[in-house]
């Protein structure tokens, strides 16, 4: 705040939360007249991003619009990695491993013999211990307290401790570094950008720790010293000298180094360097948000000057962090850049890029209505520049391009609910989805419970109930003679488990093309191991002589945001007498040769999908866009509801009609 007065710029506090897309504006807090206030200001002229950890997306947005300082890029070992994959300056480096594992632990013990495990979100010397293997016992101390361990004790230390959260850890050889009054130290060098955008070392101090530690730790008893001083002091004159420029020049050179590999995305680093008992310059570790408590204010300076020429010079810097691993980087594409009508398109959200039969449909179909079309995965999304590695279809093969954005997304992927795909819908959610339900927000239970409660009379639902216990399939076995036993999840993997009863107390159970025979008990111990941790519902399921009848049905919302039936057929399932199961899949014509008995079925099963619709979508008070209808069929063509799917089919059976349809509700949607 002082250097800000000094250097006539004003300063705004504020978190992801207190940003306005709409207007452009932040809710911040501000310091005017020696007192805090709280105002609503125009987004700021450059925003310097002192956060950790997952960017949010608001985060990711905001650094589109505003020039950011800089990024974090992540642990104190996220630098150092970076310098052993480009190679330049590795020899500076102490050899080191992530603990994933006891195969990646035992051989560097074994290789180093003395060494250190670092925790790689400490700080201030916690939860840093140093091991020291002597013959079949290992000597391992922590801050002051040692402790003498067996072979067994330290495997335990190694499981409880370093391995207790995987990759939370460092394993580290130990390097000499001691004062000739043998306490532990090592360099701090703090780098910025200045006013000009160049590095400048902004301070640089030996941190001194207990002679009774072997932590170089300023927390700890420590302390810290003027730098050419010290260096004069340990190694004479001369030598002091030549470390203090050799120092000098490596917190800057390394620092450069880093910025390119980083996309000129860095502002400031901490470098840790330490000079081992044979003269030997060491790199500890380099990190991007460094403690200054001793040099607030030489930070202060840089600080704001460098936020200044950001501004000033209307310079984007980027992050060069991936989201995940093998991340599109759009800086580093030489990818031709798509057409700029593209931006009125429709693109196609898919778990990997694949040549089926419905992207080129879909693909074709938009060529001939002329609309820009094209497919992405998570992978193909550039989150820092807010653009996508392309799929186009030219010429009868796939071709990539780097596009911007499209206008509407047709959601394939469809895992909302997972932890791992989340970002993707963050990151594109001003874009409309063709499908926004999230899997988890309802069970088979809940879908079955709002159909209940529709005021529809004729809403007829096959009676289910949640399986507490194996009585429960028992009795709607004795109620029904053939019924489900499947998972409450509504995901289309989760095997589904049809049970009739025999002669002689004994079942049968179809289980995709098996049929297996169990009694009671091996029936009983079948579903007791499966709802210990699993909630799993039985379901009656009428037959037509033993056939099993089922009309999948599919429809969405067109253009004008009513439902359309897209396709209708009918699948049977016979257990045959060798044990097999054949399965069927008729249309409405081949199942039912009756023209009229046809007819009447249609206009049934069309009538009850679109009110099953209408109803879950009134219940759950959410515009859905699609849903997959399975109903069951007996011997009368009376249909009971067996599932109800918002989410959709597993696969699209008329791919010729879905393809119109979801392209124009998909540009609907924008309008």
């Amino acid at each position: 705040l002082h250097e800000g007065k000094k250097q006539q710029t004003n300063l705004y506090f504020f978190t992801s939360t207190d940003i306005d897309f709409e207007h452009e504006q932040i809710t911040a807090d501000t310091y005017e007249n020696d007192e805090w206030k709280r105002v609503t200001v125009p987004f700021p002229d450059v925003i310097n991003n002192v956060g950790a950890g997952k960017r949010s997306q608001a985060e990711r947005k905001l650094q589109r619009i505003v020039p950011f300082t800089g990024f974090h890029v992540g642990n104190k070992y996220t630098l150092p990695k970076q310098m052993i994959k480009h190679r330049k300056y590795v020899d500076l480096l102490v050899p080191f491993k992530v603990c994933t594992d006891e195969d990646s632990i035992y051989p560097f013990i074994d290789k180093n013999n003395h060494v250190v495990f670092k925790a790689l979100r400490s700080n201030r010397g916690e939860n840093i211990y140093f091991v020291n293997k002597k013959g079949s016992r290992f000597v391992i101390l922590d801050q002051k307290k040692e402790r003498i361990v067996s072979k067994d004790e330290f495997h335990q230390f190694i499981t409880r401790t370093i391995l207790a959260e995987k990759g939370s850890f460092i394993v580290q050889r130990y390097i000499h570094t001691r004062t000739k009054d043998d306490e532990p130290y090592h360099f701090r060098a703090h780098v910025q950008k200045d006013y000009n955008g160049e590095w400048q070392v902004t301070h640089i101090y030996p941190r001194i720790g207990s002679k009774k530690s072997k932590l170089s730790n300023i927390a700890t008893e420590g302390r810290v010293e003027d730098f050419p001083v010290f260096l004069r002091n340990q190694f004479g004159e001369k030598q002091g000298t030549i470390f203090e420029k050799e120092i000098l020049g490596l917190s800057i050179n390394v620092t450069t180094h880093l910025d390119k590999i980083y996309g000129m995305g860095l502002n400031e680093l901490g470098l840790d360097f330490a000079i081992d008992d044979t003269g030997r310059i060491w790199m500890h570790e380099a990190n991007n948000g460094p403690q200054t408590a001793y040099h607030e204010e030489k930070r202060a300076i840089h600080f704001i000057a460098y936020a200044k020429y950001i501004a000033e010079n209307g310079l984007m810097r980027t992050s060069q962090t991936s989201a995940f691993k093998g991340q599109f980087q759009a800086r580093h594409s030489e990818l031709p850049l798509a057409d700029d009508s593209v931006e009125t398109g429709v693109g196609m959200l898919v778990g990997r890029q694949t040549n089926d039969k419905l992207s080129i449909t879909l693909a074709h179909t938009a060529k001939e209505k002329g609309i820009p079309f094209y497919a992405f995965t998570p992978y193909d999304v550039d989150y820092d520049l807010g653009l996508i590695r392309a799929s186009f279809y030219e010429d009868g093969e796939w071709v990539q391009k780097v596009a911007e954005f499209p206008t509407a997304i047709i959601d394939r992927l469809k895992m909302r609910s997972s932890t791992e795909d989340i970002l993707i819908y963050e990151e594109l959610e001003d874009i409309p989805f063709t499908n926004e339900w999230i899997p988890d927000s309802a069970n088979k239970s809940i879908i079955y419970e709002a159909l209940q409660a529709s005021e529809h009379a004729d809403m007829v639902l096959a009676d289910f109930q949640r399986v507490k216990r194996p009585l429960h399939v028992f009795q709607f076995i004795e109620k029904y003679g053939h019924v489900q036993f499947k998972q409450e999840d509504m995901a289309y993997e989760h095997p589904v488990f049809v049970i009739k009863r025999l002669e002689d107390d004994r079942f049968e159970m179809i289980q995709g093309t098996t049929v297996k025979r169990y009694s009671k008990n091996e029936l009983r111990n079948f579903m007791n191991h499966r709802i210990e941790d699993k909630s799993f519902i039985v379901q009656e399921l009428p037959t037509n002589n033993g056939t099993i009848q089922e009309v999948h049905s599919f429809l969405m919302k067109n253009s004008t945001n009513h439902w359309d039936i897209i396709s209708n057929h009918v699948q049977t399932i016979t257990t045959k007498q060798d044990d097999s199961v054949m399965y069927s899949e008729l249309t409405l014509e081949e199942f039912e040769e009756n023209q009229d008995r046809r007819k009447l079925l249609e206009q049934q099963v069309n009538s009850l999908a679109i009110r099953t619709a209408t109803v879950l979508e009134k219940q759950f008070n959410e515009q859905l866009s699609e849903l997959a209808l399975v109903c069951s069929v007996d011997e009368d063509n009376k249909l009971l509801v067996l599932e109800a799917n918002p989410n959709g089919p597993r696969n699209i059976k008329e791919m010729d009609q879905y393809a119109p349809s979801i392209l124009a509700y998909a540009l609907s949607l924008h309008d």
